[in-house]
């Protein structure tokens, strides 16, 4: 105990098996500790990127469309100076928006990212080698910014987005994932959270084009969009997820991490691995408190042939402009 009480943050019996150094890591081809901080760069970088998206390509989009009443200039204007901030229904709609279009670029930039990459088809091979994984430029980049947009979505979760019936789940979720992503980065577990990213991703897609379907009304469209993403969950989120990557992680990984690795032998190195197992299986529990969540809304769907969203307070569904008239 005293022995691992004056071990340091970065500490290589933390991070790395016993035959391997940070000296040997030193390679532009392997992921670097500090690039890091990046990610943090990036995710301001978004928020400001998401904010001019709704200002000059949402709004006007439902300007046009009929959605959004009022002078366009000045309803730019307003959501530039702190719109983005509010209440009504086009911020909701807008938030939808923006991860639907970010969801579905990430996953097509994650397949073809990852259809070259070894772990696509055979999870194994996230531990094959390891820690000798060499990043490229295109996976760089793909977990940099991926993890950036974590970052977003939790200052914007945290400071400025509605506030919904799971936003501690959901603060959660982004705090973890995060977590996460920086662990597999600095010890260069870069494979798995790869794969975490890019199965995420899918039903995410589905999930916010659902939202968009339900603010406009286009019933007959969300019930198909709902079951396909029931089932697009349950394929990634529910068998793939805890049965092919956390199986792997509990049962393959270990003999390949150090020679006779035990998860129960707490002081073995890499003592982070077991850190990363952890925020991984919290995950797993995250994911069944949601299907007990989207379970109710297809109870909500059977029983009463509509799909709603209870995550949503009554007082979410009116614009602040409709409260102000009837006030």
């Amino acid at each position: 105990l005293q022995a691992a009480s004056m071990l340091s943050v970065w500490d290589e019996q933390l991070w790395l098996p016993g035959n391997t150094t940070w000296n040997d890591l030193k390679n532009s081809v392997y992921p670097q500790r500090e690039d890091f901080l990046y990610t943090l760069a990036i995710g301001l970088v978004m928020l400001v990127v998401r904010i001019l998206i709704e200002s000059f390509v949402f709004l006007p989009i439902g300007w046009l469309g009929g959605w959004v009443e009022g002078p366009l200039c000045s309803r730019m204007i307003a959501h530039l100076c702190g719109g983005f901030a509010g209440r009504t229904k086009f911020k909701r709609v807008a938030e939808c928006a923006y991860r639907f279009t970010y969801y579905t670029c990430a996953f097509t930039a994650g397949y073809f990212v990852l259809r070259t990459e070894p772990q696509l088809t055979s999870v194994v091979d996230c531990w094959r080698n390891w820690p000798m994984h060499e990043v490229s430029p295109k996976v760089w980049w793909y977990y940099q910014i991926e993890t950036g947009f974590y970052w977003g979505l939790l200052f914007s979760q945290l400071f400025f987005d509605i506030k919904r019936n799971d936003f501690v789940q959901m603060t959660i979720h982004h705090a973890i994932t995060i977590l996460l992503l920086w662990i597999s980065w600095s010890m260069n577990m870069v494979r798995v959270g790869t794969l975490i990213l890019f199965s995420h991703d899918a039903a995410d897609i589905l999930l916010e084009v659902g939202k968009l379907f339900r603010y406009a009304g286009w019933e007959t469209a969300l019930a198909i969009d709902f079951v396909v993403f029931f089932f697009l969950w349950t394929g990634t989120r529910l068998i793939y997820y805890p049965f092919y990557v956390v199986r792997s992680v509990i049962y393959e990984a270990p003999l390949y991490l150090h020679e006779g690795f035990s998860w129960w032998n707490l002081p073995q190195r890499p003592i982070i691995a077991r850190v990363l197992l952890v925020m991984l299986c919290l995950l797993v529990v995250l994911h069944i408190v949601w299907t007990i969540l989207i379970l109710k809304i297809a109870h909500s769907f059977t029983s009463k042939g509509e799909v709603d969203d209870i995550r949503e307070n009554e007082s979410d569904g009116e614009d602040e402009d409709e409260k102000k008239t009837k006030k």
